[in-house]
């Protein structure tokens, strides 16, 4: 690996922790900071890098992983002070730190934003993992006075982290996020925030389908609330393509007519599997449908590893698994995505190990 080796992340919380581990195993030499010396002891014990200090030299490249109120202020100190040569942020909003930017750093060649599109919905350096970027998309937004380093140096780390880059400007990346992200995160708190008020035993008949489309609910209140302040207007635009087709759903419901109500309902699923569809596959590649196996599991430790072992067996390769079940309940549901035509063979093959296995073909259009 070429220049930049000497990596400065400010920020570790999950996406800095993470971005330290990932460079680290790339090569980098990295250190950390951070205004909380709790995190940033936590990060720099599950070995995401050493802690920075005022001999630790200039940086060829710092990283602001900060929430997006702050990222300006950290830039400048950064580029003031001549700690980095370069220096990037990964906020997920980019047009208002970037104007921010420039407001204190005029005609800035160092600065180049960034935004590396993985996370979770759980926060902090203890989630932070080495491979959370690969194969994710990494959106680097140079400004106009980025200087060709600067800009190449951001997409080196985003690769050298195993994203896929994508260079475009600050404000398209945050119309499309609005859409890609932020709505989905908004959407799904409501609906998550609409089971307020029922009983916890009501809500404990909640099926697989609700609690997948609200699991970002979980994701961190405050944080969120920095993200969304910094990009109003895409978000304002972004929850009105989502709201103004359920609005007229509502208005052909309430007319109580049988026939338009299975036309609406069919035109909506039917978009939303048009949509669907163009979300990327694994690995980048178009989307799949996958055929599912679905599985019964005894609530016993080792149960779940065993299932993923005899499906190994079967050389069957599982794309993705979903697991069903109620705490306190002795058994569990536990859904196996493999290729169409692979799901026969392995629920047969499941079966003649011991467990119960039924096998469905993809969703048909």
């Amino acid at each position: 690996m070429g220049e930049p080796h000497r990596l400065l992340v400010v920020g570790s919380g999950l996406i800095g922790t993470s971005i330290a581990l990932a460079a680290q195993a790339a090569g980098y030499q990295v250190w950390l900071d951070d205004s909380d010396p709790e995190r940033l002891s936590m990060a720099v014990s599950i070995g995401a890098g050493a802690r920075m200090t005022p001999g630790a030299g200039r940086f060829d490249l710092a990283v602001v992983a900060v929430p997006p109120a702050s990222v300006a202020t950290v830039v400048e100190e950064l580029i003031a002070s001549d700690l980095a040569a370069i220096v990037t942020h990964v906020s997920s909003a980019q047009l208002q730190p970037q104007l921010e930017v420039e407001a204190r750093l005029p005609v800035c060649s160092q600065f180049v934003g960034g935004h590396p599109v993985a996370g979770r919905e759980r926060s902090g350096p203890h989630h932070a993992t080495q491979d959370l970027f690969a194969q994710r998309p990494w959106i680097v937004c140079p400004t106009d006075h980025s200087s060709p380093e600067a800009t190449a140096a951001v997409v080196d780390l985003a690769r050298n982290c195993g994203a896929v880059v994508t260079v475009m400007p600050a404000a398209l990346h945050d119309a499309l996020i609005a859409r890609l992200s932020h709505a989905p995160q908004l959407v799904a708190s409501a609906l998550a925030a609409s089971l307020v008020g029922l009983e916890r035993s009501e809500a404990a008949l909640a099926g697989n389908g609700l609690r997948d489309t609200s699991r970002l609910a979980d994701s961190d209140a405050g944080l969120w609330a920095e993200i969304i302040s910094a990009n109003p207007a895409p978000v304002a635009a972004a929850l009105r393509t989502v709201v103004e087709p359920l609005n007229e759903l509502i208005a052909v419901l309430q007319t109580g007519s049988i026939e338009a109500t299975s036309d609406a309902v069919h035109a909506l699923i039917a978009d939303g599997r048009s949509g669907r569809d163009l979300l990327a596959g694994k690995h980048g590649q178009a989307a799949v449908r996958w055929a599912t196996v679905s599985v019964i599991v005894p609530d016993e430790p080792g149960a779940l590893a065993r299932l993923l072992a005899d499906a190994a067996n079967a050389a069957v390769n599982v794309e993705d698994i979903r697991v069903d079940h109620s705490p306190g309940q002795p058994l569990g549901i536990v859904e196996l995505d493999v290729s169409p035509g692979r799901h026969d063979s392995l629920a047969d093959a499941l079966v003649e190990r011991g467990w119960g296995a039924t096998a469905s073909p993809p969703a048909a259009d």
